[in-house]
């Protein structure tokens, strides 16, 4: 409407629309009140001041005339007409603002703004007005610009419009109409601050331009401000106004106070329940979802929706809550009527506001998950791709269609023409029976490209515009235009940053593009605000694996998402496949896969086929080849079965037979009946009277008889008697009786081409198992059935390489060039093959060929052949310096390009070493040791040679033995030549370092040069063990062994000149090397006489014929030396063996007479003291007997008187014994027997001493009672004489009293 400025102005009535003029029934004026329409509010109401000619009616208007415009009408009403009324007539001022107002609550907010408009900026129409009045049409002026500017915001300045916009944004250009668009809402707000600007002019307290003010803040993002002016002042001065109080509520919730908000909210429905109008319902719901009130909010939405029934808002607002609760319903039937009452609430929004963005793009999500009929049915064949059907017309190659309620396939272009025109053509075969009448769906992806481009060209909110583009990037990446679908989602991410599932798939599409980086990057802004999501962090858990930067961090998301949703089968499969990334986790991640399939089984879901190959091949390289055929086979049995096609007479041809391959045939059942012959074990009898050619079998084929036993046909036969004979072959025992026969017949899955690469694993799986004869039975039956099949040329040429037959390999390879001329890969194997047999000059032309190719695949390992070409022919005369460069050129291109390629590395590592720089390239072979995980033999064998050029020997020979035993633990060959040969080489490495160590140590001509001989045998025997590994003669390998010889024969001739001990039997050894190596290098010689070839200068033969006769006599003379000294020294041996024997002989004597005389000396004592015992003995014996005595005497003597005073009788009965004085002389006496003739002479001296006193004798008895007499008593028994004057006195007491005794007996 705004386009009509230029209309007629208007002359008469009857342009005004009908009932517009006229007078209510009592002839009033109608301007007070107005009319009201039945249910559209007040109309308006303009009373006529001026008559039809011109002339002004009087001021009291008598005939009470008006015009009268009712709501439902001003959509019909020009703004020009009604603009040219209002002036004609001098309508007062508030008049304009309800007419401008009817516009607005008509939603046509450009009508409205430029008619309020029109009078604020009318001199004519602003005076003679008052104040109040002047106040409400500026600031409604200013309002009505702000809504039309809040309207040109949402809805893009029109509603689809500017459809230059999108066209711009696909082509990557900022659009023209959005800038456009942008500088008129500038322009309106604006012009709202000058109308308020006005306003303040003629009266700074207005609470209507406060609003206004706090509106444009709003608009302007000025919280704060917008606050001043919607609580401070307008609250806080005039109370609760409603205009206040929702946009303070509007306020809050910008600022994420929602609670706040609703608050306000509520307050303002609570007191304006009828002004408040949906708009307050809506906001209070939007707060309530905010606060997770979901019931709340549908709630006032659908009280919205009540009161105005064309509330956008509300319907867009319950269709979302509804359809989000859609989830928590079970019954099928209740869920289909609840998704349709959701659409329908959408697709009335639509209807009322069709320049809706929001609506626009939930329409435009239903219809891109929406199936659409196509009229029609559909016919299709089983294990066909063309469809029948009159709807072929209506479908276009690229749209994804749903035939049935299963099979979902896309509609291919087909090169050839259909013969019928109600066909089309599919991209997977019709997997299940033949049918016919089947419906058909598909994707209306143009309806969701439509209303996606309208819902971006409706508005200018950016969170908007990017779920329109968020909708067309999925509509892209469903077609698999991928570029298309990258952009949009970039532009989507760019307009929403924190848009997460355009993130998401901006991330999905750079990974199809191969950028993992930014991929990965993507990711982890998208788990900034989401961080539960578990497609996201499955997905970089996977990438970080995949970039090998951080493994650890990589199973930390991994982990997370399988935590998150631990039932999810897809995430342990992503997992899983991060796993099998690397080789050392390939246990682990078949431990995922198999978990997978648990939890796949348990849920009822297919395993599909891509999962159990998986699986096959990790069990194949983890060497588990059992599981993995099982693996194979259920894979098959999975492709099969979607194959949906039966096998044909054709497929039932045995290509392979071998038992380790029965998942390609059968045995099929026949009609025949066979017994075996009672002559012959291994002859059948057909029990029927068929003819030969009617019998189903032929020579050679395999067959089962009942019971289990197999074997093969070698011949049929007809005898005399019409019977049929089947000779057999085989190692069964055949039991008598009548048997059923099967034959071997082949089934479908080698024709399957989706099955092909799976028996291709399976035949790599029998290679590894070392069942040769199978895996090349398979090969060669998947390339006559799939010539193209170029793999398995290649396993072919690798196995006949293998087994040593280099013909049969360049065979299959010209078969594999003539099938794929340019393939990478075989190119790659020939060359590969020249290499093996050092035709350099081929080699680089093939790699030459593929480095012209630029592909990416193999670019790579073109550059390292080429590398490793020069540098194998640095010898070339002339172009040392030239191949050298050559070489390091290629290794460093590769290393620009990938700085992580150890081979390249490695390469560039030897080249440093050729020139000398060993520090350099030791650092680099050690970290291509660390980076590849000495994964790369060749660094242990370069650090050798770097460490055997420092001199570093037991280093070097380290690295050779861990070098050999990882090569021989692999089988992998070391270098261009055969397995034996690189040993061999490598063998005369270590020999080598040991020489070199031998000669080293030489150098010290003295004792410490003792080792050197060791380490010269050890030289010896490693080059012997690689003349035995060498499978042709090497004269330079013979040579070299002649020089160990003649070197060891010296180091053993120089040992005298060193003082170090040899013996004969070296000199021997020394010497029979030198006999031995001479007659070969006289060969050699001759040879080279002969023109022979023999890589050795006829110098160095010479000089080491000469050295090596001068060696054998001096050796000689040598052995005849150390064999006289070892006779000399055996002589010294013997004699002081002699010697010894003698010294040893008398030592023993010396020992047995001094055993001889211990023993003597001991029975003498014993007997001592046995004689000793047995005087105690008698001694105790007479005491005994005294004391008896005694006692006697005492009773006697008792019955005789009383003893006299003084107690003579007691001092007599104490010494009155029976005991002679010279027994008991004799028994104390401490000398030994040998001092009998002392003891005689001393009678008389003892006679005086046996009157002692009784403790001296108690004592002196248990002296010899215990043999415990001491030296110093025997001193005293063999000296008498000496005792000291006081004991002779004592003796002489003694001898007194005891006379004294003796004379009272007597009286």
């Amino acid at each position: 409407m705004s386009g009509e400025a230029g209309i007629e102005p208007i002359t008469s009535e009857e342009e005004l629309p009908p009932n517009v003029s006229g007078t209510n029934n009592n002839g009033t004026s109608n301007v007070s009140g107005g009319g009201s329409s039945s249910n559209n509010g007040k109309s308006l109401v303009i009373p006529i001041t001026t008559s039809t000619n011109g002339n002004n009616f009087n001021d009291s208007n008598k005939d009470g005339l008006f015009i009268e415009i009712f709501p439902e009408e001003i959509s019909s009403v020009r703004p020009t007409t009604l603009t040219k009324v209002l002036r004609d007539e001098q309508a007062p001022l508030t008049t304009w603002c309800d007419a401008s107002l009817l516009y607005m609550k008509a939603k046509r907010e450009k009508e409205g703004c430029d008619l309020i408009n029109a009078a604020a900026d009318s001199e004519d129409v602003m005076s003679g007005s008052n104040n109040q009045d002047r106040l409400r049409v500026l600031s409604s002026a200013g309002i009505a610009a702000l809504a039309q500017a809040n309207k040109q915001t949402e809805g893009g300045g029109g509603g689809g419009g500017g459809g230059d916009a999108f066209d711009n944004i696909e082509a990557g250009e900022t659009s023209k109409t959005t800038e456009a668009n942008e500088k008129e809402v500038e322009e309106l707000r604006a012009l709202a601050d000058a109308r308020f600007v006005k306003a303040d002019n003629i009266n700074q307290v207005n609470p209507m331009t406060w609003i206004g003010r706090g509106m444009l803040n709003l608009a302007n993002n000025k919280y704060d401000q917008a606050r001043f002016y919607f609580e401070n002042l307008t609250l806080g001065q005039y109370g609760e106004i409603l205009p206040a109080l929702i946009g303070m509520a509007a306020v809050k919730y910008l600022e994420k106070d929602f609670k706040g908000a609703q608050d306000l909210y509520g307050r303002a429905m609570t007191k304006f329940p009828v002004q408040s109008g949906a708009a307050a319902r809506v906001g209070f719901g939007m707060a309530s979802y905010r606060l997770g009130q979901t019931d709340r909010a549908k709630a006032a939405f659908r009280r919205a929706h009540e009161i105005d029934s064309e509330n956008v808002d509300a319907l867009v607002g319950i269709a979302v809550l509804e359809m989000a609760s859609l989830d928590e319903v079970l019954d099928a039937r209740e869920y289909r009527a609840k998704a349709e009452n959701v659409i329908k609430m959408i697709s009335m929004a639509n209807l009322v506001d069709h320049t809706n963005a929001m609506v626009q793009n939930h329409l435009a999500n239903h219809y891109f998950w929406k199936w659409t009929p196509v009229p029609g049915m559909a016919k299709a064949e089983r294990g066909s791709d063309v469809v029948q059907g009159s709807m072929a017309s209506s479908l276009e190659p690229g749209d994804i269609i749903r035939i049935g309620r299963e099979f979902e396939t896309l509609v291919v272009s087909d090169d050839n023409d259909m013969a019928d025109d109600n066909s089309f053509k599919i991209k997977d075969n019709w997997k299940f029976d033949s049918t016919s009448g089947q419906k058909i769906w598909k994707k209306d992806y143009d309806r969701v490209v439509s209303l996606a481009k309208g819902a971006y060209n409706s508005t200018n909110i950016p969170e908007v515009q990017a779920e329109s583009l968020y909708m067309l990037a999925r509509v892209y990446h469903a077609r698999g235009d991928m570029e298309q679908a990258n952009k949009f989602y970039e532009k989507a991410c760019k307009h929403a940053p924190e848009l997460s599932p355009a993130r998401f798939g901006l991330a999905q599409t750079l990974i199809w593009d191969e950028a993992y980086d930014e991929a990965a990057a993507h990711l982890r802004l998208l788990l900034g605000t989401c961080s539960n999501a578990t497609d996201a962090l499955a997905a970089l858990g996977l990438l970080e694996v995949r970039g090998g930067k951080d493994r650890r961090e990589a199973f930390v998301y991994l982990k997370k998402a399988i935590d998150l949703d631990p039932f999810n089968a897809d995430l342990v499969l992503i997992e899983a496949l991060a796993l099998q990334q690397h080789e050392s986790d390939y246990s682990q991640a078949l431990d995922r896969y198999r978990k997978a399939l648990r939890l796949l089984e348990a849920q009822s879901k297919p395993v599909p086929a891509d999962v159990l190959t998986n699986m096959g091949v990790l069990c194949h390289e983890t060497k588990q080849y059992d599981e993995a055929l099982e693996m194979y086979g259920k894979a098959l049995n999975v492709v099969d079965a979607d194959a949906g096609t039966d096998a044909t007479e054709e497929q039932k041809e045995v290509l392979v037979r071998h038992k380790d391959n029965s998942l390609f045939w059968d045995y099929s059942k026949t009609n025949i009946t066979v017994k075996v012959s009672d002559d012959d074990n291994r002859k059948l009898i057909v029990s029927s009277d068929a003819d030969i050619d009617s019998l189903g079998v032929k020579v050679g084929d395999d067959i089962s008889l009942e019971g289990g036993a197999e074997a093969s046909i070698t011949e049929i036969s007809k005898e005399g008697g019409g019977s049929i004979h089947i000779l057999i072959d085989g190692d069964s025992e055949l039991s008598s009786g009548e048997k059923s026969l099967s034959v071997k017949q082949g089934n479908r899955k080698l024709h399957n081409l989706s099955s092909i690469s799976i028996a291709f694993n399976l035949a790599r799986a029998h290679e590894s198992a070392g069942r040769v004869v199978p895996a090349v039975e398979l090969h060669k039956a998947i390339v006559k059935l799939h010539p193209s099949y170029v793999n398995s040329y290649l396993r072919l040429a690798c196995i006949a390489r293998d087994c040593g037959s280099l013909k049969e390999c360049a065979e299959w390879l010209k078969s594999a060039v003539a099938v794929a001329p340019g393939n990478p890969e075989v190119l790659t194997l020939v060359g590969n093959l020249h290499l093996s047999l050092c035709d350099w000059a081929p080699a680089q032309k093939v790699f030459d060929q593929l480095l012209a190719q630029k592909n990416q695949q193999v670019e790579a390992y073109s550059m390292l052949s080429m590398g490793n070409i020069y540098f194998n022919n640095l010898n070339t005369v002339g172009k040392y310096s030239k191949h050298l460069q050559y070489a390091a050129d290629f290794y460093r291109r590769i290393l620009q390009k990938d700085n992580a390629n150890a081979y390249a590395a490695n390469g560039l590592g030897s080249v440093l070493a050729e020139k000398g720089k060993l520090l350099e390239a030791k650092e680099v072979f050690n970290r291509v040791r660390e980076v590849s995980g000495d994964t790369i033999a060749d660094a242990l064998l370069n650090l050798g040679h770097i460490y055997l050029a420092q001199k570093k020997h037991p280093e070097a020979l380290q690295m050779y033995l861990s070098y050999m035993a990882r090569t021989q633990s692999s089988g992998a060959q070391i270098t261009s030549k055969s397995q034996e040969d690189d040993e061999a080489e490598v063998l005369q490495y270590i020999a080598f370092a040991h020489f070199d160590w031998a000669r080293q140590t030489e150098l010290f001509n003295d004792v410490k040069a003792a080792p050197a001989d060791e380490r010269y045998k050890k030289c010896i025997e490693y080059l012997e063990m690689a003349m035995k590994k060498s499978k042709r003669e090497n004269i330079l390998l013979r040579f070299n062994w002649c020089m160990a010889k003649l070197q060891a024969a010296n180091c053993v001739l120089q040992k005298v000149n060193r003082n170090i001990r040899r013996t004969a039997q070296e000199v021997k050894d020394a010497l029979t090397g030198l006999e031995e190596s001479l007659p070969i290098i006289q060969t050699m010689i001759q040879w080279k006489q002969e023109k022979r070839k023999v890589p050795i200068q006829s110098s160095m033969l010479t000089d080491f014929v000469s050295q090596c006769k001068h060696n054998i006599d001096s050796a000689k003379g040598h052995l005849n030396e150390e064999l006289r000294k070892e006779q000399d020294a055996q002589a010294l041996r013997d004699i002081q063996r002699m010697d010894a024997e003698a010294s040893k002989k008398s030592n023993e004597m010396k020992a047995s007479l001094d055993k001889e005389k211990e023993a003597q000396e001991e029975e003498e004592r014993e007997k001592r003291a046995q004689d000793k015992m047995a005087r105690v003995a008698n001694l105790t014996e007479g005491w005994k007997t005294a004391e008896i005595a005694a006692k006697k005497e005492k009773s006697a003597k008792k019955k005789k008187g009383d003893a006299p005073p003084g107690g003579v009788d007691d001092e007599g009965g104490i010494f009155d014994t029976d005991v002679a004085a010279a027994d008991t002389s004799a028994l104390f006496d401490d000398s030994d027997d040998d001092d009998d003739d002392d003891d005689a002479g001393d009678a008389d001296a003892a006679k005086k001493t046996e009157a002692e006193t009784s403790t001296q004798g108690e004592q002196a008895t248990q002296k010899d009672l215990f043999g415990d007499s001491s030296d110093e008593e025997e001193l005293e028994t063999e000296n008498p004489k000496k005792r000291s004057a006081d004991d002779d006195e004592a003796d002489s007491e003694q001898a007194a009293k005891k006379a004294k005794v003796d004379e009272e007996e007597q009286d």
